[in-house]
Order: structure tokens, then C-alpha cells, then sequence
């Protein structure tokens, strides 16, 4: 009996050294109404009160002022009278003042009868603890926001969905393609954001994909097709990634709005299709203006001779054909941009007011013509010509789309392109135009032809009114004087065409009378090249019948070497521009340049080759000849080119 009782105190003995020098903790003993009753070296350490500091006193010392107002120590011993035990985590009050984060458990001490002689209490410094958790909770919180900022200024949508296709995040690029706000959104399946053709499929592909790992859209970039909150759809490119979270997976979507582009590649292929067409009909225009060339020259040669009154009527009848042929292949080559300009100063309200005289007497009295004209309209540098001729296409189109009457707008503006316009009609630079638009109240264009009506040949009038060549004439035109042009219709509300022509420095010249046609004569000496030998005969006969000596050649070789064995230079040269061999006209012509300088050089063509223009404009000083040409015409370009070399005293 005595051992055992000794065995117990030295049990308790250890116990109490053990309790005391524990540092960690505080470990102290209350009575059963809270006085402090023992006090351990971890106490001393945390709390900061040496042990006869705080034996006797009342443990509410430890907690803060708004906990003692509170009545949360008596609420303390209540709650481990109660429960048996309680736990807590709060702010408690050092010594000094200072208060610390602190984890405190409390259990009541019974006597074996029951009744009770106090509290344990144990209290652990958790500062360092919680203070790693704020720095955790505001590092995450920093995050957070960081993301939210990133997934909100993202251009491209962002969509986040669960293994059931629920939405779990929606970012504001989203917001703006779709027309949803993000509570409309999130927690809901992702399908309302499709048309219904998709929805049906994407359930499908998901529930295939999780079962049997086979990728049709997990994975993979594609196009497709969305459907905003208004009902509207519009293609999207959709790229979606696989990844788990809190061990499920998830899908994130990344969406990118392609009508814009889109829209720029559906302009860039009509306008290499409209190019493509465009070399085609300019080759085409080239080699039949050579045959219109002998067509022409022969009636006009036969129309001289007395002939019967009745070969006559066909002779003329032949001379008009022609003549319609040849109006037919300068559409052809205005729509292929190579007909050559001859630009020159143009105030567009001039030739408004001028032209309009004319529509006037042509379209009829049930047409109304309105100009609207512009104050201080910028001048613009363009073929005045083509412009007055594309003006009245525009008009005679525009009354045939009122058979019933109506009304002309005819409208000049100043404006600026920029760079967000540029960016929607990658085909026109950006900077200051001037404006030409012809607006009628007539039938209209269907939408799906609005797209075809600058291609050639294609016509929404009926059959046998119309070649289908007059819009595309005014669009090769346009581009060709480096303008823009654009189509606004409305079916049985009318049509509005708008032109843009750069703007120009400096003051619109007045146009100077044209002088009848005549048939000057001349004695020199001419070298004519010409690769077609019949058309080259034709040339060369019209000459010598107005007086002059001509020799000739088939290529630009054999005119090289004539220039270099005649005893004498020649008084012109007169030299196709496109033909077979290693020298072809502009060659030939800058070799004439270079050794004789004094002889002149008018060329001829079906067509305008750059290498006598620069985006379509005939280089400065350039003679040329446009095939099919009349007798009279070609007799005025060569006096004119003989009569401007400069007089004896004043050559080299």
C-alpha cells in the first residue's frame, strides 16, 4: 500500500515538472468561478505575467475589453460546464497590452464524487499560424482578382465548363459576342449559346468523348457557328482545352468573332476573281481590236470609192458594227484597268452641272434630277472623259430601274477614309476623297446580286437590254484613277453608287474645244513596226497615201536594225507596244531615244501596257495610238508628233 502511494506521487511529481516546464503551451488551472490557480513557464512565456503576477487574479485579464463587455468569459467556463469541453480560436491580451492570436481549450475538473474543483485550460500562440493564413487568403485573393482582371480584358470569349456541359465561367469578350450578362449565363448548360443544330450534336460528342476518348471537338480548333441572346448567328472560331480541377474534369473554351474576317477574305477573293477576270478580258479586248483595226480601216478605205448606193448602206452598216465593237472591247478594257487615262485637274461640281444639261434632254421629263452639290469640294485628278461617260452610264442604268419615273440624286461630298473604313475594305488606302454618288428610287437590287454586279457580262436586266459591261466599265475605271467605289440597294426603295476619287492639289483646268476632224498631209520619212502583217499594210498604205515614205518592220529586231542602216535617221517612229521577240515597242522606242534622240515615237496598242503607263496613266510625254483607231486620228497624232520636234536651230 505504501509503494503504490509512493508510485502515485512520483507519478504526480513528474506530472507537475512536466506541466510546468512545458513552454509551448500555457497550461494553467482555474477555480470553479475562474481565479487563476497554477501557472506553467509556457504561460509566462505566451502571456508575459511571471507566476505570482497572476496566481489570484481573474483569467478575464486575457481577453480583450469588447469580449469582456460581451461576457465571453463567464460564457467560457458555461460552455465547458456544459459540453464538457470548449474550444476557441481569438484574439487574447499579453501583458504588455498587446493582443495575440490564440487557440484555447477548456475542461472542467471533477472530484470522483462529482463535484467540481475547476478548469484546465490550455492555450496555444497561433499568430505566426493565422498570419500565414491572412498572407495565404490575401495572395489567393490577389490572384483571384488578377484573373477576373485577365479573363475581362481579354479580346478574345473565354467560356469554362463542367463534365455536364454547365457553365462555370463566362468573361465580359463573351458578354459582348453574345448579348448575355454573366448571370445569365453561369450555372447553366452551354448549348444555349449554339443554334439548334448544334445543340443536338454537342451533348452527344461530349458524353462519346468521356466514355470513349475519342477527340471530334475536345482538342480541337474549328470553325463554328454561334447564336447570340437576340437570336442572331455569326461564325466563331472555337478552340477547346481539357483540364481537371478538384479531381473532375473541365473544358475551357477560347472564342474568336470571325465575321470581320470573314468578311475581308470574301472581299480579297472577289477581288482576286475580279483581277483574274480582268487579264482575261484585257487579253481578249487586245487581240480583237486588232482585228476591228483592219475591219475598220478597209470600210472606211472602200466608203472612199464610188460605190453603188446600196454597198454603201452595207458599208456603213459594217462601219457602225464596228464602231459598237470597238465601244464594247474600251468597256472590256476599262473593267481591266488597262485603258490608258489621261487624267488632268477636275472639279466634279463642273461636271455635274455640265453633264446634267445633257441627262436632262436623254433620261426624260418622268425623271427628276437633283444635284447636290458640295461647297469647297476638293479638286481630284482624273480622266474627265471617262468620268463624264461613267456618269451617264450610271444615270441611263439608274432610269431603267424607274420605268414608271422617279428621281436622280446626283451628290458630291468631301470625306475622309480612315483607317477603321480601311480596315472593313482592305482594297482603298486611307485619306482625303472626293465623292460622286448617283442615287435612284427605282426596283432595286436583290442582295445576292449586289456582290456580282461589278463582274462583267452580269446584268439583272432582262435579256437583250444590256451587255452586262457598263458597271463593270465604271469599276475598272475607278480603280484604275486609284478610287474606291461602293453599292448600297434596297429591293423597291433604289440604288445608291458611291465613287471616291483621291483628292488633288491644285485648280481644275477648262477644258479647250475639240477640233473637227481632218487629214493633214506630210512628206517625212516614217518607220511603222508592226507584228500583225495586215493590219501593219493597212497602216502603211494610209500613210504613204498622205504623202509620207514609209518603211516598215515586223518586230522590234528588224526596226533596231532599219534605224541603224538607213544613211539617214527617220523623221518618226510609229511601233506597237506588245510584240513577239527580245525587243518589243517601249524597247525599241527608248533605243531610238537613247541614239536619236531627235526622232519622235508614237506608239500603238490594243491596250495600255505598263510599260508606257504607271497605274494606268500614260507616262508624261507617251504618244499612243488606242486601237481601233480612225484614218483621221491617226493622221492628227502624226503631224502633231512631227510639228512638236523641235525646230533645226534648237537641236542637239
Amino acid at each position: 500500500m505504501r509503494q503504490a502511494s509512493s508510485a502515485l506521487h512520483d507519478i504526480g511529481q513528474h506530472l507537475r515538472l512536466f506541466v510546468e516546464g512545458v513552454r509551448d503551451y500555457a497550461i494553467i488551472t482555474l477555480s470553479p468561478d475562474g481565479i487563476v490557480k497554477s501557472w506553467n513557464a509556457g504561460a509566462q512565456a505566451i502571456k508575459g505575467y511571471e507566476a505570482d503576477e497572476i496566481v489570484g487574479r481573474h483569467f478575464s485579464i486575457f481577453f480583450t475589453p469588447a469580449d469582456i463587455a460581451a461576457g465571453k468569459p463567464a460564457h467560457v467556463l458555461q460552455e465547458a460546464m456544459a459540453q464538457g469541453r470548449f474550444e476557441d480560436t481569438g484574439s487574447r491580451v499579453r501583458k504588455d497590452g498587446s493582443s495575440f492570436w490564440a487557440n484555447v481549450v477548456v475542461t472542467p475538473i471533477h472530484a470522483e464524487d462529482g463535484t467540481l474543483l475547476g478548469f484546465g485550460k490550455i492555450t496555444r500562440d497561433i499568430s505566426d499560424r493565422v498570419a500565414a493564413a491572412d498572407r495565404l487568403t490575401s495572395s489567393e485573393a490577389r490572384l483571384r482578382t488578377l484573373v477576373d482582371t485577365v479573363l475581362d480584358t481579354l479580346v478574345d470569349g473565354l467560356i469554362v465548363i463542367d463534365r455536364m456541359g454547365r457553365v462555370q465561367v463566362y468573361n465580359r469578350a463573351c458578354e459582348k459576342l453574345f448579348g448575355y450578362g454573366s448571370s445569365e449565363v453561369v450555372g447553366h448548360n452551354v448549348k444555349m449559346l449554339m443554334p439548334p443544330d448544334t445543340m443536338r450534336e454537342h451533348d452527344q460528342y461530349l458524353r462519346n468523348y468521356q466514355t470513349t476518348g475519342i477527340r471530334k471537338i475536345i482538342g480541337i480548333s474549328r470553325e463554328v457557328v454561334g447564336q447570340r441572346k437576340d437570336g442572331t448567328t455569326f461564325p466563331m472560331h472555337l478552340a477547346v482545352g481539357e483540364a481537371m480541377h478538384l479531381g473532375e474534369p473541365i473544358y475551357v473554351g477560347i472564342i474568336r468573332d470571325l465575321t470581320e474576317r470573314n468578311q475581308v477574305e470574301a472581299q480579297l477573293r472577289q477581288s482576286q476573281k475580279m483581277e483574274a477576270v480582268g487579264q482575261l478580258t484585257g487579253g481578249l479586248a487586245h487581240d480583237f481590236n486588232n482585228i476591228l483595226m483592219l475591219i475598220s480601216i478597209n470600210v472606211e478605205a472602200l466608203l472612199e470609192q464610188d460605190v453603188s448606193v446600196r454597198t454603201r448602206d452595207r458599208l456603213e452598216q459594217i462601219e457602225k458594227s464596228a464602231a459598237r465593237a470597238a465601244e464594247l472591247t474600251q468597256q472590256l478594257l476599262a473593267y481591266s484597268r488597262r485603258q490608258p487615262l489621261r487624267p488632268n485637274l477636275t472639279n466634279l461640281n463642273e461636271l455635274v452641272l455640265a453633264t446634267s444639261k445633257l441627262l436632262r434632254r436623254t433620261l426624260g421629263e418622268d425623271i427628276e434630277i437633283e444635284p447636290i452639290l458640295a461647297e469647297d469640294l476638293w479638286i481630284t485628278n482624273v480622266d474627265r472623259t471617262q468620268l463624264e461617260t461613267t456618269l451617264v452610264n450610271l444615270s441611263l442604268n439608274a432610269r431603267d430601274a424607274m420605268p414608271g419615273g422617279g428621281k436622280l440624286v446626283i451628290e458630291t461630298r468631301n470625306i475622309v477614309l480612315d483607317q477603321d473604313y480601311v480596315a472593313q475594305n482592305p482594297d482603298v488606302a486611307a485619306g482625303p476623297y472626293a465623292m460622286l454618288a448617283v442615287t435612284d428610287t427605282g426596283t432595286g437590287i436583290p442582295q445576292d446580286a449586289l456582290e456580282k454586279v461589278f463582274e462583267p457580262f452580269f446584268t439583272t436586266k432582262e435579256v437583250g437590254r444590256g451587255t452586262g459591261l457598263g458597271l463593270s466599265m465604271v469599276y475598272g475605271f475607278i480603280k484604275q484613277s486609284n478610287g474606291h467605289i461602293k453599292i448600297y440597294s434596297e429591293l423597291d426603295r433604289g440604288t445608291s453608287i458611291k465613287m471616291y476619287l483621291p483628292r488633288a492639289d491644285g485648280t481644275a483646268a477648262q477644258e479647250a474645244p475639240a477640233d473637227a476632224p481632218s487629214l493633214p498631209l506630210g512628206s517625212e520619212s516614217l518607220l511603222v513596226v508592226e507584228d500583225n502583217a495586215d493590219v501593219r499594210a493597212r497602216i502603211c498604205e494610209i500613210l504613204r497615201g498622205l504623202g509620207y515614205a514609209v518603211d516598215e518592220a515586223a518586230d522590234g529586231t528588224v526596226g533596231l536594225a532599219k534605224f541603224e542602216a538607213a544613211r539617214r535617221p527617220y523623221d518618226l517612229l510609229l511601233t506597237d507596244v506588245v510584240m513577239p521577240g527580245a525587243i518589243g515597242g517601249k524597247a525599241l522606242a527608248d533605243a531610238v531615244a537613247s541614239r536619236w534622240p531627235e526622232t519622235p515615237v508614237v506608239f500603238m496598242s490594243g491596250y495600255a501596257q505598263d510599260a508606257i503607263t504607271h497605274q494606268g496613266r500614260l507616262d508624261a510625254g507617251v504618244r499612243l495610238l488606242a486601237k481601233p483607231f480612225r484614218r483621221h486620228e491617226l493622221a492628227q497624232m502624226i503631224r502633231q508628233a512631227l510639228d512638236d520636234r523641235p525646230i533645226a536651230s534648237d537641236r542637239p
